[in-house]
């Protein structure tokens, strides 16, 4: 079973993940398709955001992608709310329901 401060971690990444792709106004899609096309990494960003478990070069294209720095990534990860947390949790839940 999942470490609770682990899960939140991993969830934290998906909400800062997320945030970013909303200002910079791009898809799941997208973000595969620019990286593919402007550096060859073939990548599913919509898995990181399901599983959240990916490498330190994922996470390094993704800041590059970004442009954002890894601290401040990491900055944004910390400052991810309990309430979002839980928020996000609940959804997940209610979609697995609908789904089953």
């Amino acid at each position: 079973m999942i470490d609770d401060k682990l899960l939140r971690f991993k969830i934290s990444i998906i909400l800062v993940l997320k945030e970013l792709r909303e200002q910079k106004k791009v898809s799941q899609a997208d973000v595969n398709t620019d990286l593919l096309e402007k550096t060859g990494f073939a990548h599913n960003m919509g898995r990181n955001e399901v599983e959240g478990n990916f490498t330190m070069e994922t996470l390094y294209i993704y800041c590059k992608y970004f442009n954002i720095e890894p601290i401040d990534f990491f900055r944004k990860v910390n400052g991810v709310s309990i309430e979002d947390i839980q928020k996000f949790q609940k959804h997940k839940e209610n979609r697995t329901r609908k789904d089953a």
